[in-house]
């Protein structure tokens, strides 16, 4: 029965997919990247102390797992659920995203504001179309108003939060997916959080927020210094990440995962519990952490 280390594991994975990895940075096998108001300095992901030892020992079993979190968790082992390294696939490199969304206890759905149903609830489900991906507007090169080129995609993965009390508008965060690996530009997300009191009745409607600096990159302007942050670190392809999605290939930039999984981190630090009683408190919580944060911008 094969068993290898994981570093062993992600680099013979990297090697069959050499003609995406051709456009990844460097980075560390376990390395987390910082978000753009962060420092851009590569930091380290949570695999630190007793939970990287864990990683790092580990001789992995490629046969009976899939990815390197599965068999973690089957044996009990430490490791860090917000890094999405250790649920590519040992045979494909592809991310199971859905099993990563799951271990932060949210669920990913995909999203296209083009096509959608009417479900009998009178709520609407939004998925992929990729019927009519060779339409231009669906995946294309965009300039904002601050002048700077990105990547746009109609299509879309939205990580929702499991949630019994807000089901119809959860706590959600959406990330671009493309077609092709070149097209993955790093963006930061949206949040979507919901109308929300705390347990004195305080009351705060739903909100939409973003680091002030993709909404400027959007829809503002930029100062010299994160103009040339953006073009050095940002106005190009950073490290593109093939999803487990059997029916054609999709991409997302590894920048966005890493992204998203530190503000999860964030959002799930904020419940004490899950019990449904407190569950508005909490969401309430992410809204003051969010709007406490110079970074961040609310949006509505």
């Amino acid at each position: 029965m094969a068993r290898k280390s994981l570093v062993t594991m992600l680099t013979v994975a990297a090697m069959c997919f050499s003609a995406v990895n051709s456009f990844a940075t460097e980075a560390g096998v376990l390395g987390l990247k910082p978000s753009a108001n962060q420092s851009v300095t590569q930091s380290q992901s949570g695999n630190t102390g007793a939970t990287n030892t864990d990683v790092q020992s580990t001789q992995y079993d490629t046969v009976k797992y899939q990815y390197p979190a599965q068999q973690l968790s089957a044996e009990n082992r430490q490791f860090d659920k917000y890094d999405w390294h250790l649920f590519q696939r040992f045979d494909t490199h592809e991310l199971m995203y859905n099993e990563w969304a799951a271990a932060m206890n949210f669920h990913a759905d995909e999203y296209s504001s083009n096509v959608f149903r009417e479900n009998q609830d009178g709520t609407k489900t939004r998925f992929f179309d990729f019927s009519e991906s060779n339409l231009k507007y669906c995946e294309v090169e965009r300039i904002g108003s601050s002048g700077k080129k990105f990547y746009g995609s109609d299509n879309m993965l939205n990580f929702k939060r499991n949630d019994e009390v807000n089901t119809y508008i959860p706590i959600s965060l959406k990330i671009k997916v493309y077609t092709k690996p070149e097209n993955c530009w790093p963006f930061s997300t949206q949040f979507t959080i919901p109308g929300s009191h705390n347990h004195r009745w305080d009351i705060i409607p739903i909100g939409f927020y973003q680091e002030t600096f993709w909404h400027n990159v959007l829809n503002g302007s930029l100062t010299p210094e994160e103009s040339a942050l953006y073009d050095a670190q940002y106005g190009k392809t950073v490290d593109p990440v093939k999803l487990y999605y059997p029916s054609r290939p999709i991409y997302v930039s590894g920048w966005c995962l890493t992204d998203m999984a530190q503000n999860i981190k964030l959002i799930n630090n904020c419940f004490k519990d899950e019990n449904p009683e407190n569950c508005s408190a909490y969401v309430y919580k992410v809204h003051r952490m969010l709007q406490n944060m110079s970074s961040m911008k609310k949006l509505n």
